[in-house]
């Protein structure tokens, strides 16, 4: 068997607590030809102390950032002095097992024509130790040898609804420089934005095994709620831009209930959080051309279209009702 390269991509910032733990999980892989690309973006902690006790490993490239950029120009840094005929993600605070790249290599020699290839997944608490969901299942469940590849046409799946994870993911250099790199102003879902396009353009495959360990704790950006709502949606927006056609090969019924859903919890945010109204009325405006017949964002939409001093007095009205019921 032939073993070409894979180059893993780590960005690291301020993660000094987990990042000995993840750089030896990737270090300690069965797949005999890594590259181990570590790129730290200005970490304050003492990050760059422990990356140091790894350096004299040959397998290791290591990078410094002139500015704080994200996680996303930081991979695009990494794949800039990637030589890998295969690129894989590990963030600092996950884990993998050791025959993870060797089960993903195995089944990407079975099926060279994807364009990713991801693998289940289990998620740890912040000590390492598996949520209660993953106890109880079998040992066969992790690292199967003998798991099947499963490949397919994802991009209407995923459109809808991602649980492709950078984690598991491998990814062929040739297909990254076909479709771009990471765009680093979607910050959190630059990976999904990245997914899509592949998925519009190759079959993925899904390695029916857990191979990677996702730690969940407080600092990470996809529970921060109205914020990765923005954002994810600015990340459709972005796609479907640059690719229009892309709404084609979506259900259309599905894709309604994905995209008007989206703009109107961001309508009600900018509504009812921050009483944007200007910005909440864009928002409106886009969830009622997806479906007209919403008659609650309709009434939002012209509330939120009134002059200002039209609105401060329903709300007076509002109050003194309320005040005239209590």
């Amino acid at each position: 068997m032939a073993h070409p390269t894979v180059s893993i991509i780590m960005p690291v910032y301020n993660g000094a607590k987990y990042l000995a733990s993840a750089i030896e999980s990737a270090l300690a892989q069965t797949w005999p030809t890594i590259q181990l690309i570590l790129v730290n973006d200005c970490a304050t902690d003492n990050s760059a102390e422990i990356i140091q006790r790894y350096l004299p490993d040959p397998r290791i490239t290591y990078l410094v950032n002139a500015t704080n950029s994200g996680v996303a120009t930081s991979r695009n840094v990494a794949l800039q002095h990637a030589t890998g005929t295969f690129i894989a993600f590990h963030d600092q605070d996950d884990l993998w097992l050791p025959n993870k790249l060797e089960l993903q290599m195995v089944a990407l020699q079975q099926h060279p024509d994807v364009g990713l290839l991801h693998t289940r997944y289990a998620r740890i608490d912040t000590e390492g130790t598996l949520l209660p969901e993953y106890r109880v299942l079998d040992k066969d469940a992790f690292g199967n040898c003998a798991a099947e590849t499963m490949v397919s046409d994802v991009f209407e799946e995923i459109f809808i609804s991602n649980d492709i994870q950078p984690l598991t993911s491998i990814i062929p250099k040739k297909v990254l420089d076909e479709v771009g790199l990471f765009n680093p102003d979607l910050p959190g879902v630059d990976d999904y934005e990245l997914w899509l396009r592949i998925a519009r353009r190759y079959p993925v495959g899904h390695l029916q095994t857990i191979t990677g360990f996702w730690r969940q704790h407080a600092a990470q950006q996809s529970k921060q709620g109205y914020t990765m709502l923005l954002i994810r949606l600015k990340a459709m927006d972005t796609f479907l831009a640059a690719d229009p056609n892309a709404v084609k090969h979506v259900n259309r019924a599905a894709y309604v209930l994905r995209m008007h859903g989206m703009n109107r919890g961001a309508a009600n945010h900018y509504f009812y959080n921050l009483q944007d109204y200007k910005t909440a009325r864009q928002y409106f405006k886009k969830a009622l051309k997806l479906k007209p017949s919403d008659v609650n964002s309709f009434v939002k939409l012209a509330y939120c279209s009134l002059p200002n001093p039209a609105r401060n007095l329903l709300h007076r009205l509002k109050n003194t009702l309320k005040r005239q019921n209590g």
